[in-house]
């Protein structure tokens, strides 16, 4: 699997890390585990310095959806994408296409100044 993820619910947050090419599946598969965990209002860092994206276009329109569709029903909390200081474009570019899903999302060159970031911000 390409996301590996950790849920804490003592702080309200999720570490996903990202490796190798991932797919529109690998990122329905994290949304449902955080679904079943009660995490999606959660804070979220997710580490992209490693991970390669292996979507399409189309993917990205039905991730795009399939966030919204969370996003009107259970909400999503902040999410931080950390791109690293070299900033990894494959996966950045995915998140910045789905900046049209309305929730604080910024990136960052790494998990210290996104965790500092992320304690400023509440979760639903």
């Amino acid at each position: 699997m390409s996301l590996q993820w950790k849920v804490s619910h003592l702080d309200h947050m999720v570490i996903c890390v990202s490796e190798g090419i991932v797919t529109l599946e690998d990122f329905r598969e994290y949304l449902a585990a955080l679904k079943q965990e009660k995490a999606l209002a959660f804070r979220k860092i997710f580490i992209a310095t490693e991970g390669r994206s292996g979507m399409s276009a189309e993917d990205r329109v039905e991730l795009a959806a399939l966030l919204t569709g969370f996003l009107e029903i259970d909400g999503l909390g902040p999410f931080a994408v950390v791109a690293g200081a070299e900033r990894n474009d494959g996966l950045a570019t995915i998140f910045k296409s789905l900046a049209t899903v309305r929730r604080p999302m910024r990136l960052f060159p790494d998990i210290h100044a996104a965790r500092k970031w992320l304690s400023t911000r509440s979760t639903a």
